[in-house]
């Protein structure tokens, strides 16, 4: 009773309870113990915090009818627990919820089998800060394409994808970062969206948000930039083999001051964190932005490409592959076109996105161009209507614009007579041989080319004469 345990000296009271006063802190006997093994594990899992599971850890000791520990002490003891074992790498990350990518300051090479050069390369490392699971390759530059493909390689290594992706402030990456304001590489931004993962830089100047991977970098440099110092690579894929031996050894190889290893930290906790690879890889592209023509197209590398004419005047974003072009408006997708095989100056055309009626439509139809073109002259008529015969008048507008817009320069009459020697020499002649013509001395003289076109074709005695004495 409590009168009993009233009368009781401090000793007593002490030996009763197994009170160690040297040990304020430690926990109490009659409280309800968590299982902090456990806890930790559950700790790595994002989402996860230390509140979350003392509620969890609380509401199951009143379902039991025990005394739990209130938040602070819970915190105290599982902070304690945390730094004497192996799993002190949870106070400061989440499994599976973030990968630091960067390139190392030290340089791999390898030797040209044809002239003995020695070439450098670049080191791409990609570390997982929770685990320490590192991927590292050797790549012949820093420009984009390997900094995608690098990417690529480092998702299929482990197998999965971070919710978090955070590179530092390169420009391959990364093309303005400040507080206000945050621009990234378009390619770098859609890559991320297709393998959904969110890029989040570094800091500017605060060398602390990369800490993980520059000191993996550090130890990754030693074990394995230093061990191959002496290897003879031939190419940058023998390079690559080897490093990818010694980069497993890495992952593998014991931790010197806490239990495990990075690959088994990454194969117990990490790995059933990371959000599943996408059915299939990323492909590398480029981005760029291109306005639509009144003719319905829009150019790249010099070769019209068609859109629908819905949006002539518009800017639309060109989205490059290797053999292809993908055309989009807003991130609405327009249609694609093959690349492959394509000559500067042609068309790829689909007759789907021109107008149904094209001589009525727009403020530019070849009734336009013609009227104009006969105004010009008989001759400017002719090559202009010869080239709408051709076919769909949309690939030929920006052709006759420039053809017209000569005479500006030049005078009607001389494009006229320009156009007139340029149809003896091709019956569709293009605007290079009438800028060659409306430039050369013939076309300067005054005279009347509806004469020199009677002259042109009525030939007398004495032009064949010529002809005789020569023979």
């Amino acid at each position: 009773s409590y009168d009993e345990v009233a009368q009781w000296s401090r000793h007593e009271l002490e030996t009763m309870f197994q009170l160690d006063r040297n040990k304020k802190d430690q926990p109490v006997s009659y409280y309800t113990m968590p299982d902090y093994k456990q806890l930790a594990k559950e700790l790595a899992k994002p989402g996860v915090t230390m509140q979350l599971l003392w509620e969890e850890y609380a509401q199951e000791a009143r379902l039991n009818h025990k005394i739990y520990y209130k938040l602070t002490q819970f915190k105290k003891h599982f902070n304690d627990y945390l730094a004497k074992t192996s799993f002190s790498h949870v106070l400061h990350h989440k499994a599976g919820e973030q990968v630091q990518v960067d390139w190392t300051g030290k340089r791999p090479q390898w030797i040209d089998p044809m002239t003995g050069e020695i070439i450098k390369g670049d080191l791409f490392v990609g570390t997982l800060p929770f685990s320490g699971y590192t991927y590292a390759q050797a790549c012949i530059d820093q420009k984009m394409p390997r900094w995608i493909e690098a990417h690529i390689h480092m998702f299929e290594y482990f197998q999965g994808v971070p919710t978090l992706l955070t590179p530092d402030n390169l420009r391959t990456g990364v093309t303005k970062n400040t507080k206000k304001e945050l621009l990234l590489n378009p390619t770098y931004e859609d890559m991320a969206n297709h393998y959904q993962t969110i890029i989040v830089p570094t800091r500017v100047a605060h060398p602390k948000d990369k800490a993980a991977v520059e000191n993996h970098v550090k130890h990754l440099t030693t074990h394995i930039i230093g061990r191959m110092r002496n290897y003879q690579c031939f190419s940058i894929e023998e390079y690559n083999h080897y490093l990818r031996k010694l980069l497993d050894e890495f992952n593998a190889k014991p931790f010197q001051k806490k239990e495990g290893s990075r690959l088994e930290l990454f194969k117990e906790f990490e790995q059933v964190a990371l959000k599943p690879l996408p059915a299939y890889a990323y492909e590398v592209c480029e981005f760029k932005e291109a306005k639509v023509y009144t003719n319905s197209h829009i150019t790249f590398n010099k070769h019209y490409y068609s859109v629908p004419y819905q949006y002539i005047g518009e800017t639309v974003i060109l989205k490059i592959y290797s053999t292809s072009i993908k055309i989009y408006h807003h991130n609405q997708f327009l249609c694609e076109h093959p690349t492959k095989g394509t000559r500067p100056g042609a068309y790829s055309t689909n007759e789907q996105h021109l107008p149904e009626e094209s001589n009525q439509f727009g403020k530019w139809n070849s009734t336009r161009y013609l009227e104009w073109a006969r105004r010009v002259g008989p001759n400017v008529h002719r090559v202009i209507a010869n080239l709408f015969d051709q076919g769909p008048e949309q690939q030929y507008y920006r052709r006759v614009h420039a053809i017209l817009k000569m005479a500006d320069t030049y005078s009607d009459q001389r494009l006229d007579k320009a156009c007139h020697y340029a149809l003896e020499r091709s019956t569709h002649p293009n605007f290079t041989l009438i800028k060659q013509l409306i430039e050369s001395p013939m076309t300067q003289s005054d005279f009347n080319t509806t004469n020199q076109n009677e002259q042109s074709y009525l030939r007398g005695a004495d032009y064949y004469e010529q002809f005789n004495r020569k023979n």
